[in-house]
């Protein structure tokens, strides 16, 4: 018997789903900048002496005594503990891709906002 020859694709003719790569980067970025914020106002209340070993205790925490002001048109939101403001977050947002301030045309950066403790 004869054997048979496979031809397998080049690796490089393949066309990856460049979709999916681009909302799984997406989908990570979101997570990471998520957690930022989220430890961010962690820190927050331990500035003002607030601490928690359990997530649970800190969500309960949460639900129980702060709150969040949304100033839609500054792009400020204000966090509050007790009534006491304790984290500012400014989530004015600028993307740069031009390559004169980026240094590559296929580099992308972006600010993302800014964060103060209160």
């Amino acid at each position: 018997m004869k054997p048979i020859k496979i031809k397998a694709t080049n690796i490089e003719d393949i066309e990856l789903p460049n979709h999916d790569i681009m909302y799984d980067v997406i989908g990570r970025l979101n997570n990471d900048l998520n957690k930022q914020l989220d430890d961010s106002v962690i820190e927050g209340l331990k500035r003002k002496g607030f601490e928690f070993k359990h997530h649970f205790e800190l969500e309960a925490f949460i639900k129980e005594r702060c709150r969040c002001e949304d100033n839609t048109e500054l792009k400020e939101r204000v966090y509050y503990v007790d009534n006491i403001p304790f984290f500012l977050h400014n989530y004015k947002s600028e993307i740069i891709t031009d390559p004169s301030r980026t240094g590559d045309p296929n580099m992308i950066v972006g600010e993302l906002g800014t964060f103060a403790y209160l």
